[in-house]
């Protein structure tokens, strides 16, 4: 029973971070219907911004968040003002995702030209410190990160659901014609909306630094896991991205410690095609 609560508690974790990269997708998706293929490299800038501010000027990854989340958001807002908005123009697809494949590529060599590619670490004076809460066991920048992810994704929700901002965001994605209609600034709305979404990256990119490598190909392996996400939750929604990331997080943990850590990546893919297909077979029969 310890060791199945603990391989809770460590998928929660990490299934915290699927759905906050999960939801940022999806909410460019849900307003510009675009798949972004370079969100994981935006994970990738943010870790390495936090290692920068860590290594350069002595500010603690935890303080450094705001800051990460604020560069973040400035280099979506401009790669989306000046490269994406010109490709929204196109209304091909094939254009938008060879921009952004082509995007990552670019994130990740100027990351391996200016820091190489060995493998960074932030050791904090807490890293190696140890909570222990009952029969579990969980590293100090661990349960912070989790506490973190809790209190942002709560945010998020009440950021889309009560705000001005959020609200005009959720406006533009059920009909972006409507909502200019109405006197929503579309574009404006395109900028912010993919500099949130470049924002939520960075900051998992920041919690996860304390207890992750650091390298020009990290954001690879969780741009991936945050596209089955988008796929199982459904594309654009948030909650559904929230509930997808959560159980990839719990099959990830319970896969390794049932089948063993070798299959842990082919269980999940292996459950992914049964579910695209279950689901197919659902609407086929809707229909």
């Amino acid at each position: 029973m310890e060791i199945f609560l603990q391989a809770v508690v460590n998928g929660l974790l990490i299934g915290g971070f699927y759905s906050l990269m999960g939801m940022g997708q999806n909410i460019i998706f849900g307003v510009m219907k675009i798949i972004n293929f370079c969100h994981g490299e935006m994970l990738m800038i943010g870790m390495y911004l936090t290692f920068v501010f860590y290594s350069v000027f002595g500010i603690d990854p935890y303080v450094a968040l705001p800051l990460v989340a604020l560069g973040c958001f400035a280099i979506g807002a401009l790669v989306q003002h000046t490269l994406i908005t010109p490709s929204l123009g196109t209304k091909s697809f094939t254009n938008l995702l060879f921009l952004t494949v082509g995007l990552g590529l670019l994130y990740q060599n100027l990351a391996l030209v200016i820091f190489t590619s060995l493998n960074r670490t932030i050791v904090t004076p807490y890293s190696g410190k140890i909570m222990h809460m009952g029969p579990i066991t969980l590293a100090l920048p661990k349960l912070v990160s989790l506490i973190m992810l809790v209190f942002i994704t709560i945010a998020l929700f009440l950021f889309l659901k009560y705000t001005q901002v959020g609200k005009e965001i959720r406006a533009v994605s059920q009909n972006s014609v409507g909502a200019e209609v109405v006197g929503i600034n579309v574009k404006r709305i395109y900028i912010l909306t993919y500099g949130l979404g470049c924002a939520l990256a960075g900051i998992a990119g920041d919690l996860l630094t304390l207890f992750y490598v650091i390298n020009p190909t990290v954001g690879s392996q969780f741009s991936f896991k945050a596209l089955i996400v988008v796929v199982v939750g459904g594309f654009g929604s948030i909650q559904g991205a929230f509930v997808a990331g959560i159980f990839l997080g719990l099959m990830e943990t319970m896969s390794s410690l049932i089948i063993g850590p070798t299959y842990r990546d082919l269980t999940v893919f292996v459950s992914f095609i049964i579910i695209l297909v279950v689901r197919q077979m659902l609407i086929l029969r809707r229909r």
